[in-house]
């Protein structure tokens, strides 16, 4: 933890260094002038217009190209594009550059991008909403999710121009740039250590808050400033800060990541107390986040060295597509699997708070159960009940109960079934006394081939038969 707060602290100064050396290098376009001054840029634009007209009626086509160019420059005024006037150069090259770079254009994977976005947003909604659930975890996976979304919906409005429109809207996902791998961390740490936050994780928040700092006089320019930086013509860059922010961003999904996958890595090993679902889940999100991960650093590349375009620039917002659609398929599918329990595990907290069952007793119990299951196999007997595991331990009911629920994190039959499960698949795999589906059944302790059934799908995903196929496919 040290070491990430160490790390966390160099962000933000990295970040506020980036920014005030990137304060001192303002642009203005020497053609131009004071770019603040609507009169001369009036003027400026009106001369730039008969230029284009005249240069159009003399057939001079580049030269009319250029005139076009500079006027929309010197006033941000893109009708020019569809004046009746320009039709003779209409299908010419120049022309045609112009009309892609500036006039809105919006395409079947825009769409595609912007909808994925606006089922993002609604996915957050429902997952905040979702009762009996733990709510921080929740809020984490639902904003890890609005962020993704977010950051589509900006996307898809700078590709098809939209923004040149509507200037505000430049830059508004940027300041969610550094929070991608904090709130991926959390969200991990809360669903396999049931986490609870502590004021020193606030420090996590200093590169945004940074960033923000750096990027308040931008923010705070007017739809008309903004629209010149957009053009090139401003006070900051067409992309202000574009390369601090992606090293930076970089920087942060590496490091976060890295303490994401050792979380993930360490719940795989208590496999005992985790649902095979909860760490398909968990697998599936680290190899989508992963993939985001690396298209990130290719795409960082991509925007530094060639812009905002090619295929590597449209790896990173499939990948967030993806990993959007996934999220809202569990969060429908199975949001306990994606959320948890936490609330009904505080329950049961509370429940044994008084119990008198020291730590030492309790360790001393798990470890028993634990020979009771995995070498005597008891959840074989089709009748097993609590009362039963209690008596073996040789403590009471309550006991046991307070030992599964701490040590496993599941209750009595979910245990039970849970060890049945393994040791089906087990023996699906193998058969090698060719059994059937309803002997392996009997054979775990099940009476019957539906709720067998049941059980399994739960915990595996797939039926018997499903699992079976699959096996005998891969071998």
């Amino acid at each position: 933890m040290q070491l990430i707060k160490n790390i966390t602290r160099a962000l933000l100064i990295v970040t506020l260094f980036c920014g005030i050396s990137s304060f001192t290098s303002l642009t203005i376009d020497p053609e131009i002038g004071d770019v603040s001054t609507s009169d001369f840029q009036l003027t400026q634009g009106d001369n730039y217009k008969r230029e284009s007209i005249k240069y159009t009626k003399e057939g001079k086509t580049d030269l009319a190209v250029e005139s076009i160019r500079n006027y929309i420059l010197a006033t941000g005024d893109f009708s020019i594009l569809e004046g009746s006037a320009y039709e003779s150069i209409n299908n010419s090259k120049g022309f045609e550059e112009l009309k892609d770079k500036y006039i809105v254009d919006f395409s079947i994977i825009s769409f595609l991008y912007l909808y994925v976005g606006l089922i993002g947003i609604f996915i957050a909604l429902v997952l905040n909403l979702r009762k009996r659930t733990d709510r921080v975890a929740n809020a984490l996976i639902g904003f890890f999710v609005l962020m993704h979304s977010f950051f589509l919906i900006h996307t898809t409005l700078y590709t098809s121009h939209y923004t040149l429109y509507h200037p505000h809207t430049q830059n508004m996902s940027t300041m969610l740039s550094f929070l991608y791998g904090p709130i991926l961390y959390f969200y991990f740490k809360r669903i396999t250590e049931n986490y609870s936050f502590k004021k020193s994780d606030l420090l996590h928040l200093l590169p945004t808050l940074g960033f923000i700092i750096v990027f308040i006089p931008i923010y705070s320019l007017s739809a008309e400033e903004k629209l010149k930086v957009m053009l090139g013509v401003g006070q900051y860059d067409e992309h202000p800060y574009l390369n601090q922010v992606a090293i930076i961003k970089l920087t942060s999904l590496m490091v976060y990541g890295y303490y994401t996958l050792r979380l993930y890595l360490k719940n795989v090993k208590k496999s005992a107390k985790v649902t095979p679902k909860k760490i398909k889940l968990q697998k599936m999100i680290m190899i989508i986040h992963g993939v985001y991960a690396i298209s990130y650093t290719l795409y960082a590349i991509n925007i530094m060295t060639i812009g905002f375009e090619g295929v590597i620039f449209d790896i990173q917002f499939f990948a967030m597509a993806t990993l959007v659609l996934y999220v809202g398929y569990i969060a429908y599918a199975n949001p306990q699997v994606l959320v948890g329990t936490v609330q009904a595990l505080k329950k049961e907290v509370v429940k044994y708070k008084n119990s008198g069952l020291t730590t030492s007793f309790s360790t001393e119990l798990k470890e028993e159960l634990v020979r009771l299951l995995e070498v005597e196999k008891v959840y074989r007997q089709n009748s097993i009940k609590l009362e039963t595991i209690a008596e073996r331990l040789g403590t009471t009911r309550h006991n046991a109960s307070q030992v599964i629920n701490e040590h496993f994190d599941l209750n009595f039959f979910e245990l039970i079934n849970k060890y049945r499960v393994e040791e089906a698949m087990e023996l699906l795999k193998s058969n090698k006394d060719n059994l059937n589906i309803i002997d392996i059944a009997y054979e775990v302790g099940y009476n019957n081939k539906v709720t067998f059934n049941k059980s399994f799908k739960r915990f595996s995903n797939l039926t018997p038969s499903q699992f079976m196929k699959l096996e005998r496919g891969a071998a």
